[in-house]
């Protein structure tokens, strides 16, 4: 058993390169990092749950107003259409267009305003149980990667530049308030730390023999809890702090992965070959696929945009699909590794995981776009099938990321 000198230092089992850590003490607002592969272990904040119920709070209240005024509003033909963010998911119900109208509640109102609440919850000095608490912690640790605000926030940029071609576009105070929402929202996710509540309802603990730092997992017949971050032994299937089951490596997650991106590869192809808006100017009706946005922006001298539009919605998703099939040959086919290979394919990993979610960007411009042009047959603007396709690619490959184990990277190092 652990002696309580043991038990009172802190440990970390790096979720990337599987490196066992000893914590030192981490002064206020700074942080902890692997020595082999420098991803963030821990992160310390003197008035953690102080500071995040505050930005929860601030970040809800801005959700609120932004719900509760006109967002923006565009003026086309001598009329003036306004649109409020609770309107953009009513308009495309009234469409039909279920699938596009539920990506948008569920990224841009749903999971953040559920993310934030649980933050909330678990900061304040409400008299939650344990079980309570773990089940939170749970939902949010599954929920928190896919709350996108700043990349819808990001998407109405671009179709400021885009509405500009069909009359006069302007803000409203609703505007303001969700950037401050956004603001807020970083803010709480930053300041928020899981490893601090899961200390709080058990130990992270839960291995008899002694722990050496310095030495990988694997070799110390210790694993990672994959939901909750607490060390265990390597044969034991449940975790006793989160309950949730795992192994000491899930080799099947490549397989996973692979079978994910040839799914996303096959559904690129009619993503691109498919219109994702279509346009109905004086009663006579045009498609338009991704390429041919890029190129209309480009002819008309609006680069940056059509560079960010060309790299959100071309670039990133080929490139995460090939950096991921790049990252299961590592794994399958390299034998022997050298750490400097190792650290260029953590890179890798983790960039994936931060660009990912960008090319839902196109996404949130068909929405906003769909829902403001609305003249009848004088002008109207419709998302067309290949929005769903290209929608369907991002979520897999943001699937098959979070279903990879970049652990295995440094696996026979």
């Amino acid at each position: 058993m652990t002696t309580n000198t043991e038990s009172k230092v802190q440990y970390a089992l790096c979720f990337h390169c599987d490196l066992l850590s000893e914590l030192p003490d981490i002064t206020n607002h700074h942080k902890a990092i692997c020595p082999r592969c420098h991803t963030r272990l821990a992160r310390a904040s003197l008035h953690m749950k102080r500071d995040t119920l505050i930005y929860s709070i601030c970040a809800l209240i801005m959700l609120i107003l932004a719900c509760s005024f006109i967002f923006i509003h565009i003026r086309v033909v001598g009329n003036t259409n306004n649109l409020n963010l609770l309107e953009i998911s009513t308009l495309l119900l009234e469409d039909h267009y279920i699938s596009l109208m539920f990506l948008f509640v569920l990224f841009v109102l749903s999971l953040p305003i559920l993310s934030l609440s649980i933050q909330i919850i678990v900061c304040s000095n409400l008299p939650l149980s344990k079980f309570r608490k773990r089940d939170l912690m749970i939902l949010y640790d599954k929920l928190s990667h896919w709350s996108m605000p700043e990349i819808f926030m990001a998407g109405v940029l671009v179709s400021f530049v885009k509405l500009t071609n069909y009359g006069d576009i302007g803000i409203d105070q609703a505007f303001w308030a969700f950037c401050l929402f956004i603001i807020f929202q970083l803010k709480s996710t930053l300041e928020f730390s899981s490893r601090k509540i899961w200390n709080e309802i058990a130990t992270f603990n839960f291995v008899n023999s002694k722990l050496l730092p310095g030495k990988i997992g694997i070799k110390q017949n210790i694993r990672l809890c994959l939901c909750c971050h607490a060390i265990l032994p390597a044969l034991q299937r449940h975790c006793p702090r989160c309950k949730q089951k795992g192994k000491l490596r899930e080799n099947d997650k490549i397989q996973w992965t692979m079978a994910l991106l040839i799914t996303s590869l096959i559904l690129y192809i009619p993503a691109n070959l498919y219109g994702i808006m279509n346009t109905i100017f004086l009663g006579s009706a045009s498609s338009s696929t991704i390429i041919d946005g890029v190129i209309y922006m480009w002819q008309e001298g609006d680069y940056p945009v059509a560079l960010v539009i060309f790299t959100a919605s071309i670039i990133i998703p080929v490139l995460k699909i090939l950096a991921l099939s790049w990252l299961c040959c590592f794994v399958l086919f390299k034998h022997q590794k050298k750490q400097r290979d190792c650290i260029k394919m953590s890179r890798l990993y983790k960039m994936v995981e931060f660009i990912g979610r960008w090319s839902m960007i196109d996404i949130f411009v068909v929405a906003v776009i769909s829902t403001l042009i609305r003249n009848g047959e004088l002008i109207s603007v419709y998302p067309d099938i290949g929005v769903i396709y290209f929608a369907a690619v991002v979520i897999i490959t943001m699937i098959a990321s979070h279903q990879y184990d970049p652990r295995l990277i440094w696996d026979k190092h």
